[in-house]
């Protein structure tokens, strides 16, 4: 949200699609731990209903922010669970180094998101390449 690079030491937090919905000019859903717990908001009006175009948090309750969080964790666990951000924020070259680096189910998601076929980079020894 911010736009700052995340030091690597520092977690990573994941942010669900109603933070895209309040925030639209965020790239990406992956954020710092500032942008992620510093911001605030209510899912509710006074009344108790939810906000007009609200999206329901997809675990637990859902009444602030931090019910939008999905989760946190390494830049590297973070990239590689949400690909897709990842790439967005600028981490293709981790992700294509990993995805051909490992033939995995997790591999073939990261291809997925970088618009690879699997085809395309596996070997006969079930090992993942570049072609």
């Amino acid at each position: 949200m911010c736009g700052k690079n995340i030091p690597l030491a520092r977690d990573v937090y994941a942010l669900d699609p109603e933070w895209e919905r309040r925030y639209p000019a965020m790239r990406g859903t992956l954020a710092c731990s500032k942008c992620a717990l510093s911001t605030s908001w209510s899912c509710t009006t006074r009344d108790g209903q939810f906000v007009d175009g609200h999206i329901p948090a997809t675990q637990g309750s859902d009444f602030d922010a931090w019910s939008h969080i999905l989760g946190h964790g390494t830049h590297r666990a973070m990239v590689l669970s949400y690909p897709h951000s990842g790439l967005l924020q600028g981490a293709e070259g981790y992700l294509r180094t990993f995805a051909e680096r490992w033939n995995s189910r997790l591999a073939a998601r990261v291809l997925a998101a970088l618009g690879t076929p699997v085809s395309s980079l596996a070997r006969s020894d079930g090992a993942v390449s570049a072609s």
